[in-house]
């Protein structure tokens, strides 16, 4: 069982950045896409303008999530909290969780810069370096089964050491609610992973497929760059 395989750790990745070219695929709405998996948009949920109340993937990394998606056990189903994310909304989160540090007694310089750095993507308008949801590649989830959401140890966006995908592999469980935890993420790690996608180490949610970062630890080169609104992909 996939909840029985350890979750490895993360590969080296490529020393230069790998090349891009844009592969021109257009997003696909993920609500209606398969009866396994739901979108529940936390952001336009949470107020932030300019998101919006569906998540969108590029063609090929929707069709992955479904493939993942089919092989979830029975009862269960992906829940999307995020896919495609406008500069917008990204500046939003940035300039959100910078606040929260600077409230939290930290001060402005590198140390700072370096720690958002881990949690929030820089925005970026260049579509040649994109921010990975602005690519389209790139998806916060979650697994949901006939109780509700499975416990994954924290909440998403939770910025703290237990956040990292394998914290409860390098950090043995001690007690059953613990294991139940690392069982959990090991299904949604190895479910993902098979369909092609790669994971942020942080962030036991986000997962990525043809962005530069997936080309760097893939040793692929990136087909999907930067998309600034909407309407410029979307099928």
């Amino acid at each position: 069982m996939k909840q029985d395989i350890p979750i490895p750790p993360e590969g080296m990745p490529l020393p230069a950045q790998p090349t891009l070219i844009e592969c021109g695929e257009g997003m696909i709405p993920l609500s209606a896409l398969s009866d396994k998996i739901t979108v529940y948009p936390i952001y336009h949920r949470q107020g932030y303008e300019g998101a919006t109340a569906e998540a969108y993937l590029r063609e090929s990394a929707a069709a992955r999530l479904v493939r993942a998606a089919e092989a979830l056990p029975p009862g269960h189903r992906f829940v999307v909290l995020d896919g495609w994310r406008s500069y917008q909304v990204q500046t939003s989160l940035y300039e959100g969780f910078r606040k929260r540090l600077l409230d939290q007694g930290w001060e402005e310089g590198e140390s700072l810069q370096r720690l958002l750095g881990k949690f929030v993507a820089v925005p970026s308008k260049d579509i040649q370096k994109p921010s990975p949801h602005l690519s389209g590649g790139a998806v916060d989830l979650t697994i949901e089964g006939p109780e509700g959401w499975l416990d994954m140890g924290t909440a998403f966006d939770d910025f703290s050491e237990k956040a990292a995908t394998r914290y409860y592999e390098d950090n043995p469980p001690e007690q059953d609610e613990e294991r139940i935890v690392r069982a959990n993420r090991r299904l949604l790690y190895h479910l993902m992973s098979e369909a092609g996608f790669v994971n942020y180490p942080k962030e036991w949610w986000h997962f990525e497929y043809g962005t530069l970062t997936w080309a760097a630890r893939k040793q692929e080169q990136a087909i999907y760059g930067g998309i600034l609104q909407l309407s410029d992909k979307s099928g």
